[in-house]
């Protein structure tokens, strides 16, 4: 049995998404679950203990009553390696952006591929200033799998959140510059349209008689 985590800076990405997914209409085998979760424990030692050493578990995890904090965490480090934020949207292909539409339909189970998405290798850094390397296919799995298992829920929450807002409003407004620009082509097309049909015609005249045909 591992110590149990006291707060959310302690708890993986791996172990919010555990904690989200849990399924239960009863509160006391929710807790369960969760102090299963958070102390590494299995359901049914916890089920074994005194009351008394249950509520102590159930005091130490009150904090997840609580949201992860929603601060954006530029720059973070996992075993020596550096990592950080895109710099800003432009810097997410057509192609990723098309990745994270197709994973907001199970969003929790894939908050660590927004993680790896928003978070790159850095490849150079001088003192708040850093670059970092252009998305690759090669590796990206792997740094999402690094991320989930090692990375506190604290650190990517507030960057997927900025993420999603940010995401939503960039959507809002092509949309509505789509229907803009589809309403000028049609207002176009009518207008060009109503002048065709409206064109004067010039009258034809006989060579023999002069008179107009029309």
């Amino acid at each position: 049995m591992n110590e149990i985590k006291k707060n959310w800076d302690d708890v993986t990405i791996r172990m919010w998404q555990e904690l989200s997914l849990i399924e239960t209409e009863s509160p006391i085998t929710q807790m369960v679950e969760q102090i299963s979760i958070l102390a590494d424990m299995d359901p049914a030692e916890i089920r074994a203990m005194s009351m008394t050493k249950f509520r102590k578990f159930q005091e130490k995890i009150d904090f997840i009553q609580k949201a992860p904090k929603a601060e954006v965490t530029l720059k973070f480090e996992i075993d020596g390696k550096r990592y950080g934020m895109i710099p800003q949207l432009d810097f997410i292909s057509t192609g990723e952006w098309m990745d994270a539409e197709s994973w907001k339909d199970d969003a929790v189970n894939n908050i660590h591929l927004y993680a790896a998405l928003l978070y790159r290798p850095i490849t150079k850094e001088e003192g708040e200033v850093y670059e970092i390397e252009p998305h690759k296919s090669s590796g990206f799995l792997e740094r999402a799998n690094l991320f989930r298992d090692r990375l506190s829920i604290n650190v990517i929450n507030g960057a997927v959140l900025f993420f999603s807002s940010s995401a939503i409003e960039f959507t809002r407004i092509l949309a509505d510059y789509l229907a803009e620009s589809a309403t000028e082509i049609q207002s176009l097309m009518k207008t060009n349209q109503t002048q065709t049909h409206t064109k004067k015609q010039k009258p034809q005249h006989s060579k023999k008689t002069g008179e107009s045909t029309i």
